[in-house]
């Protein structure tokens, strides 16, 4: 009943602002269930593998995708997930929870800092200063690397860097982050699963929640301020992402 009432709430927030997904549900794991930082990530790579589909899905079917920076960015982020997946296994068992939880603390830093630049700084974009096929490869590498490591980025930190350097429609934009972090996900849960580091009926109860929570936040949403909503979630990322960078690691709970 807790997890499906946290899946509730963070799906409501999603559904609110489009964002915070990964960003909420993780720290929200382990610091309201009490879910090792570890089983965390696993299992919300899998639970935003089955919400990517059917968000991508549908701006695909709109034809609200660009497929060739789908393609570009999967040809870094795929690499890059694999490649924090052989890292967090090279770390020993006794110190893994208390690594991930840290990592995942700087990177909520990094996207509440990020939140808040997108809502500043209002860029648009010349047609012709897209990025070179290099730079967007090693920002979908890195984008992958901290997805797998803490499942945060591909939302918060990738829009905004989708934002700010390529020219694309709002409506595109989402559509084009969505199918691609459903790649990365879909990756990254593989690799957690193929480590045992995904629950299955974790991801089912948190899915029974966030289902309707999505549906609740998204009709709230044209009644309530999105840009404050953003702002608050920012703010919100940063006090967690600062708590877990400096406080003792979090209670386990059987």
């Amino acid at each position: 009943m807790e997890t499906a009432l946290v899946g509730l709430v963070v799906g409501a927030i999603v559904g609110l602002t489009s964002m915070g997904g990964g960003a909420l549900l993780t720290p929200a794991l382990v610091l309201v269930v009490g879910v090792p930082p570890s089983l965390a990530i696993g299992s919300d790579m899998l639970i935003a593998s089955a919400i990517k589909l059917v968000g991508g899905g549908a701006y695909a079917l709109r034809r609200e995708v660009h497929w060739g920076l789908v393609g570009r960015l999967s040809a870094g982020s795929v690499p890059g997930a694999l490649l924090g997946i052989g890292l967090i296994n090279l770390v020993p068992q006794a110190l893994l929870d208390q690594a991930l939880g840290r990592a995942l603390g700087a990177v909520l830093l990094l996207a509440g800092a990020a939140t808040v630049l997108r809502l500043l700084r209002k860029s648009t974009v010349p047609a012709d200063r897209e990025p070179s096929l290099r730079v967007t490869v090693a920002l979908g590498f890195a984008t992958g690397l901290l997805v797998a490591v803490t499942s945060v980025g591909s939302g918060s930190l990738l829009m905004t860097v989708l934002a700010l350097f390529f020219p694309l429609r709002s409506q595109t934009m989402v559509g084009t982050d969505l199918v691609h972090a459903f790649v990365l996900t879909s990756t990254a849960t593989l690799g957690h699963l193929a480590s045992g580091r995904v629950d299955f009926a974790l991801a089912g109860a948190v899915l029974v929640g966030a289902v309707p929570g999505v549906i609740l936040g998204a009709r709230l949403a044209l009644a309530l301020p999105e840009r404050r909503l953003r702002f608050g979630l920012a703010v919100l990322l940063l006090a967690i992402g600062t708590y877990l960078s400096v406080a003792p690691a979090p209670e386990v709970r059987s």
